[in-house]
């Protein structure tokens, strides 16, 4: 009778034994997914903020950009307009005008939205309702 309780003892240890590492593999299996799986997280949360920067910095200079030809605009019905403040969406734009009365003069527009500023300059000669650009350059 002793050896069928060994056995019978030996069975169940060796079946428990099976479940203990298969319990340990599944661990280590279900600790690897969640590392992958958050490091796919953490990229696409890396890739969109990149994704934002690249658009608020877009959308900067292209206000920049509108600021500076609403500039052109005002020079052009008004030679001796120094300049001022514009809102275009939610970027603020700063223009100055160095050299009015406009006959050559710069026009300078900074453009600022959250982290982001752009500056824009433009060598403009004006004669009449003419507004001529020499040069327009983004300065960094």
């Amino acid at each position: 009778m002793p050896s069928r309780f060994k056995q019978r003892f030996v069975s169940r240890l060796i079946k428990d034994e099976r479940g203990a590492v298969a319990l340990i593999v599944m661990v280590i299996f279900m600790a690897v997914l969640v590392l992958v799986v958050s490091r796919v997280a953490l990229t696409g949360l890396d890739e969109l903020a990149a994704n934002q920067s690249a658009q608020i910095g877009t959308t900067t200079i292209l206000s920049a950009e509108s600021c500076a030809e609403e500039a052109l605009l005002r020079l052009s019905r008004d030679n001796s307009y120094a300049g001022g403040s514009l809102t275009v969406g939610e970027v603020a734009c700063t223009i100055s005008v160095s050299g009015t009365p406009c006959g050559s003069c710069t026009v300078d527009v900074t453009a600022s939205a959250s982290n982001y500023t752009r500056r824009i300059q433009a060598d403009v000669s004006v004669t009449g309702p003419a507004v001529n650009v020499v040069n327009w350059k983004e300065i960094e």
